[in-house]
């Protein structure tokens, strides 16, 4: 978080405000207290310490603006040798100039850290020039150039390493939230879906129990006629059992509302029709060779296309929506395609539509495709198997 001057906020502020007040009291005992006395900064004070307390204000942007600071911190110095012939020596050029480098490292990008680099190398390479601790009489001395040089890298390199750690941790902690978030949408899309299937199977349960008080009614007398029900209840039976063995492992949150009858394929156009009441531009096939499916995968097939129509009218306003449902030999397929539209404004917080339809189609095997068409429209298809006949 920035202010509007773009400094930090908060303790960062609070931190990086007490090392510019330090190097503004080491900048004006060097000028006009003279405590330290080991050398004397060339030129009036009446434009020196305005022009070397730059550097010092400079700091208070080394978090947000790392280029903008090293530059800041350096070229005072610079401008002062220039205009002087005598460079500026002691702490209250040493701090300003190396903390900027370790911010340019620490929070700098790799453009601004090739950028600031650049800019320092030259800027400080006036001031030494003119710095009688490093040049006498016009000419250089190598070693104690290659010192300051090697320091001023050190300082750099030290910013880049603890920058790396820093991001390191924040991208695990960001990694870990996302997962956090992520886990905890598909426990509550499993809990919807175990609701859901939870209807199937009573369903399938009390025609087992109805068939049965059929069967037993008229076994005593018209045996003949049991073979009819018997064969209803094994095969609602062997239902109830694949939609038993789907839910395992789901969570499940009790509650005490009323369960309703579940929607199938054979509700996906009605559903088309409603929203076409509601300014969707739907197109709705489906194909009869889908025929008959289990309750379980018709509600699944019925829920993606509802999430996928509902994501078509938030995002994109006034596009067209094309929904079909086939079969294959080995599968059932439900595509849902929409054109590009107007967006709705941004809202905070992230959608769990396409980790709720990944879990349901995995319930039965399956998978889900969703990517942006090449018309600019998004395009979302489910697969789910077909066990062999």
């Amino acid at each position: 978080m920035t202010t509007r001057l773009g400094l930090p906020q908060g303790r960062p502020l609070l931190l990086d405000g007490a090392v510019a007040l330090v190097v503004a009291a080491l900048t004006v005992d060097r000028v006009l207290i003279g405590w330290d006395t080991t050398t004397d900064i060339a030129g009036s004070p009446a434009w020196t310490v305005p022009l070397l307390l730059v550097p010092a204000a400079a700091l208070l942007w080394r978090r947000t603006r790392p280029v903008a600071c090293v530059v800041g911190a350096t070229a005072p110095f610079a401008l002062h040798a220039a205009l002087t012939g005598h460079g500026a020596e002691g702490l209250l050029a040493v701090v300003p100039v190396n903390v900027a480098l370790y911010s340019l490292g620490a929070y700098g990008s790799w453009r601004q850290l090739v950028v600031g680099t650049l800019a320092t190398t030259g800027l400080v390479a006036v001031h030494d020039l003119n710095d009688p601790g490093i040049s006498s009489d016009g000419q250089l001395s190598v070693m104690a150039y290659l010192f300051w040089q090697l320091v001023l890298v050190a300082t750099v390199l030290l910013g880049v390493a603890v920058g790396a750690v820093r991001r390191a941790r924040r991208s695990r902690v960001t990694e870990a939230e996302a997962e956090a978030r992520r886990r905890e949408a598909v426990a509550s899309e499993r809990a919807k879906i175990a609701r859901e299937l939870h209807d199937v199977v009573t369903h399938n349960v009390n025609v087992v129990v109805m068939q049965a008080m059929a069967a037993n009614g008229v076994l005593d007398s018209d045996p003949t006629r049991v073979r009819a029900p018997l064969e209803a209840i094994e095969s609602s039976g062997r239902e109830a059992l694949a939609e038993m063995r789907r839910m395992l492992g789901v969570l499940r949150e009790e509650d005490d509302a009323l369960l309703t009858p579940q929607p199938g394929v054979g509700d996906i156009p009605r559903l088309a029709e409603s929203l076409r009441g509601a300014g969707l531009q739907v197109s709705c096939q489906v194909d009869e060779a889908v025929g008959e499916l289990p309750d379980g995968m018709g509600m699944v097939l019925f829920r993606i296309a509802q999430e996928a129509l509902t994501n078509a009218m938030k995002h994109a306003r006034g596009a067209a929506a094309e929904v079909a449902v086939r079969r294959t030999p080995s599968a059932v397929e439900l595509e849902v395609v929409n054109g590009p539209g107007l967006p709705e404004p941004a809202q905070s917080g992230a959608g769990h539509g396409l980790v709720g339809m990944t879990e349901r189609a995995a319930l039965f095997g399956g998978r889900v495709e969703t990517g942006p068409t090449v018309l600019g429209g998004f395009r979302v298809c489910a697969m789910l198997p077909l066990e062999p006949a």
